[in-house]
């Protein structure tokens, strides 16, 4: 099964497109038969829609915004989908910021993604409930990885609420500081994750 490793040759297509011969083969880091992880498409908007909200509620982005988050860089907006159902995705963007703050607004990402960036953030990652502990979420942070080392990034970077932090730290992020202002979320604390890339 070929599905997004090795990435190739981009040439002077525009950073928002993804190239014809982008192509890969995770083979070695699926954990799971039957799982398949690949750019989205613009079909694949309502389901990611529908999941986040799943998952955030209120804080889930709304439709515009994360058509805008894929429009940006769809190299760095993939799906894992088990036996054909979207099983998680995740979703990125290139930029030169070492702290990340947030503003809700649909082109908060877009106005500061740059390719040639040294880091490769994280926005979001999303795992449907009854496909956690399968392998999927660690198998996205190994593909979205890869797509950052293709672009030249040197770190990946996430901000982590404290109880997902154990699925970075297994990936290989360490944490960096605190970020207790991050999202109104009330009984969370988050923490600024990064993994180097050299």
């Amino acid at each position: 099964m070929g599905v997004y490793a090795s990435l190739l040759n981009i040439g002077s297509q525009p950073f928002f497109e993804v190239p014809k011969d982008f192509s890969a083969d995770l083979d070695s880091l699926l954990l799971e038969p039957g799982l398949e992880i690949g750019p989205a498409s613009y079909e694949d908007i309502a389901e990611i829609y529908r999941l986040e909200n799943e998952i955030e509620g209120n804080y889930g982005a709304d439709f515009a915004t994360i058509t805008a988050r894929w429009r940006m860089f769809r190299a760095g907006f993939l799906t894992a989908r088990q036996d054909g159902r979207l099983a998680g995705y995740i979703e990125s963007c290139l930029w030169d910021r070492r702290l990340p703050y947030f503003e809700a607004r649909p082109d908060f990402f877009a106005s500061r993604h740059r390719l040639g960036a040294e880091t490769l953030y994280i926005i979001f990652i999303g795992v449907a409930a009854d496909c956690r502990r399968l392998g999927v979420a660690s198998s996205l942070l190994a593909a979205i990885s890869r797509v950052g080392r293709y672009y030249g990034a040197r770190r990946l970077q996430a901000v982590s609420r404290d109880h997902i932090m154990p699925l970075y730290e297994a990936a290989g992020f360490l944490p960096v500081t605190a970020m207790p202002d991050f999202l109104p979320e009330p009984a969370v604390d988050f923490m600024l994750m990064e993994q180097s890339l050299l």
